[in-house]
Order: structure tokens, then sequence, then C-alpha cells
């Protein structure tokens, strides 16, 4: 899709490298933070990279799958990666510790497409292993939320989101809330400053200068989000 493929071109701020880079590893932190013993990783839609690099600098066998060739080329030291369309995730059964996708769950097209994703995470977790998503809190967003990106259309809340975990059969350990690159309790009085960015004066995003795109994104980067950790329950007769 060329609206990803620009993205995947388009050179970030430094800043935004050292935000970005600084979420992931805090994300990863609280995914071992459950799960001390996780060894393999598979994410689903690496971007730019960041849970890459954070799951290499803790020692973790890393693989990534993208529909974006020119995604998966601009990650170098990526070496395990996968081009393909999910779902289907093209890996075999019970092969990762952690299965993890990071703003990739509200662009499925409707719910049974968010449903066939996570039963795809959840076949390639092994039992005991995690499936975690990073989304945004669409009740936080609000009209945000569409407006953000054209390509948003699941719903992501905790709510929403914990009910595709549960009727996958995945349990819910923990959810935790996310703004910028503060994961945890901190994270929600945080949020609250992007209420205070006055992006209506740029026209939401919608003017093409550099300036209000950066004024929207630091916006969009302030608004809630969540981590949310599902376990994938041991083998029980046989299953």
């Amino acid at each position: 899709m060329p609206f990803y493929e620009n993205f995947s071109m388009k050179k970030p701020t430094s800043l935004g490298i050292k935000m970005a880079n600084r979420e992931a590893s805090n994300v990863l932190r609280k995914i071992i933070g459950y799960k001390p013993d996780i060894h393999s990783v598979l994410e689903i839609g690496p971007g730019r990279g960041p849970f890459a690099i954070a799951s290499q600098a803790n020692g973790l066998d890393y693989f990534s799958t993208d529909i974006s060739w020119v995604s998966l080329q601009n990650l170098p030291s990526v070496t395990r990666k996968v081009q393909s369309l999910v779902p289907p995730i093209p890996f075999a059964d019970q092969s990762f510790d952690l299965t993890f996708a990071s703003n990739l769950l509200e662009h499925m097209v409707d719910f049974k497409h968010t449903l066939s994703l996570v039963q795809e995470m959840k076949r390639v977790t092994r039992p005991g292993g995690l499936v975690c998503h990073r989304v945004p809190n669409s009740m936080a967003w609000g009209l945000h939320f569409w407006n953000g990106d054209y390509t948003h259309s699941f719903f992501t809340t905790p709510r929403t989101v914990s009910q595709v975990y549960q009727d996958t059969g995945l349990g819910i350990r923990v959810i935790y809330p996310v703004s910028a690159f503060v994961v945890g309790s901190l994270a929600v009085p945080l949020s609250f400053l992007a209420h205070f960015i006055p992006s209506w004066l740029f026209n939401h995003g919608g003017s093409r200068t550099a300036f209000s795109q950066s004024i929207y994104s630091a916006k969009t980067t302030l608004y809630l989000g969540f981590l949310i950790i599902g376990q994938r329950e041991e083998n029980v007769n046989g299953q």
C-alpha cells in the first residue's frame, strides 16, 4: 500500500526515534516482567524496528513478518524476516514464546479478521507463551481514531480486545495503559496533555506543512493506548 510504503521510507526525527525505542523497551520490560523465561519472539508488522532493537538488546531470538518488503528491508539487523499478508501467519505451530504486534489490530477490517489474526498468533505461540498487543484506546482517541489513519477499522478498547482474547481462548493476564513512552499507571495523567495541543489550528493534521504534521503527531503520540498481555494455556488433553 503506497501510504505505508511512504511511511516506511520517510525519515523520522531523532526525537521520534528515541521515543519509539524507549516505548518499545518499556513495553518489552513489562512483558518480560510477567514472564521472564521468554527466548523467542515473533513480531507482526515491525514498522521501523524499535521492538526488534529492544528484543535483540535483551538477547531474544527475534523473527518478523510484514506485508511490506520495503519495511522489512529497512531492518538490516533482522535476518529472519518473511514478507506475508497475515493472517495466516507463515510459521509452524507452537514456534515462539511470544508473539507481539504494535498498532496492528486496529487495522483489521472487521471482527472476523481480528479473531483470525489473534487465533493465528495463538497457534504459533507455545503453550504457556504470551500473545501481546499494543494498540490505541479508541475511546480516549475519539474521532481522532478515524482521522489519524484512514485504515483504522477495528475499534480497539480494553473491553473489545479482551473479548477477542476470551473468544480465542487466551487468558488475559494484565492490561497496562500507554502514553508516549510511558507504560503503566503514569500514562493516564500524561495522556491528558494531548487535549491541550491545539491541532484544530492546523486542521487536525489536514494541513500538509511539516510543522502541522508534527503537531498532530505529538497529539496522537500522547493519546492513551494500552498493552494487553494474554497467555496461551498449557496443553490440556493434547490440545
